[in-house]
């Protein structure tokens, strides 16, 4: 079984022990393999991230602008999170024009079960509609090159009923990239009952278990976990 959570935890621009201590408990109390977040700014950064190599988590991903202290308040990252052995590993720059403020793809190549499987994290714009299409058709062309299984999470700032969304979510599942719709809002502020973040597991998996995390207070989002493991009608991926 693999456990997988997205999270945005939500950039208060303060250090809070308490947003670190929470997130080590999520980590702990779900067991959760892979978790990918938003929103990890410098604030709470060195010192989660200490915490998390005490418990062998291997964590990456590059901030959005490369001169932080310029750029501390607004500048974040969206880190994968994981105890999986890790083979390769890239940041891409999206296109953000004609918004300004830069967003970026984590990748990762990990090692589950003896098998090379990719994972991506992001967070693209939230106000400008054709930043958010610009950057929906680059993920789309970099995932479409990669022949590995696929994990892709994000806060996508597009509920699931939105035409880029299901554009962009009918182009991957033609890939064998499937969509684990939230029929609940995540965004807590939303006046609506739809999913702002989201989950994309390619075929090669199935979906054991799918829910939404509400007892964790220390964002405006609520997490997304959900539990998979090797299709059983995947020969190719099946364990030996």
């Amino acid at each position: 079984m693999i456990t997988v959570a997205t999270f945005n935890i939500q950039n208060d621009r303060i250090y809070s022990e308490i947003k670190i201590n929470s997130i080590l408990n999520f980590i702990n109390k779900y067991n959760i393999d892979i978790l990918n977040l938003q929103e990890l700014s410098k604030y709470i950064d060195k010192s989660l991230i200490n915490k998390l190599n005490n418990i062998h988590y291997y964590n990456y991903g590059k901030y959005r602008f490369h001169i932080p202290i310029i750029f501390k308040k607004i500048n974040e990252r969206c880190p994968i999170i994981t105890k999986y052995e890790v083979i390769k590993k890239k940041t891409y720059n999206l296109p953000f024009l004609p918004s300004l403020l830069r967003r970026v793809l984590t990748k990762e190549i990990v090692k589950i079960e003896g098998k090379d499987v990719s994972i991506y994290n992001t967070h693209i714009d939230y106000l400008s509609e054709l930043a958010k299409h610009r950057q929906l058709k680059k993920i789309l062309k970099i995932i479409s090159k990669d022949k590995n299984p696929i994990i892709l999470t994000g806060d996508f700032n597009l509920k699931n009923n939105h035409p880029l969304f299901k554009e962009f979510k009918n182009k991957l599942k033609e890939k064998g990239i499937i969509h684990f719709d939230i029929k609940e809002k995540t965004w807590k502020n939303s006046k609506y009952h739809r999913a702002i973040d989201h989950i994309f597991i390619s075929n090669d998996f199935d979906l054991v278990e799918k829910k939404l995390i509400k007892e964790i207070p220390i964002s405006d989002h609520y997490p997304i976990l959900i539990k998979i493991k090797w299709s059983e009608e995947n020969d190719r991926y099946r364990k030996n």
